[in-house]
């Protein structure tokens, strides 16, 4: 069976998480549930995944939180804020 090349894999990964995100605006907004915190588990799957596959990341993302007066560097924080 035939793959798609990788750019396209990925493309269509992105269309399909933001495909995703207009189901659940919508659905908050008929509704009338705008303050529903949604969650994409996929999403915060991915970013673990991604710090533990990139040392740096993490240990950048530790330092961040150690300044005083800083949560992180927003990358949980940003998940959590998408519909």
């Amino acid at each position: 069976m035939a793959a798609l090349p990788t750019a396209f894999q990925i493309s269509a990964d992105i269309l399909t998480r933001n495909e995703r995100a207009d189901d659940i605006a919508r659905l908050k907004s008929m509704m009338d549930l705008p303050d529903l915190r949604y969650v994409d588990v996929s999403a915060q799957m991915e970013l673990m995944q991604s710090l533990e596959r990139w040392p740096l990341l993490a240990h950048l993302e530790a330092q961040y939180k150690a300044t005083p007066g800083a949560e992180s560097l927003g990358l949980q924080t940003r998940l959590e804020k998408k519909p």
